[in-house]
């Protein structure tokens, strides 16, 4: 249970970053405000979703499966 929860955050932030990633260089290159409500939505869900990977990693690691 706690393989399969990993593996679908590890997706969900490798999207999130994509998504991210994007935002950001519209910003830079169109010289807009990089603080922006959008933009730091998806910075505050990569941090959640990171934070909760690594708790399920060291549930993981601890013998937990």
């Amino acid at each position: 249970m706690l393989k399969d929860r990993r593996l679908l955050l590890e997706q969900e932030i490798k999207k999130s970053h994509d998504e991210a990633a994007a935002m950001y260089l519209d910003i830079v290159t169109h010289d807009l405000e990089v603080h922006n409500d959008k933009y730091d939505a998806i910075k505050d869900k990569i941090v959640r979703l990171e934070f909760d990977l690594n708790m399920v990693n060291q549930l993981i690691h601890k013998g937990h499966e």
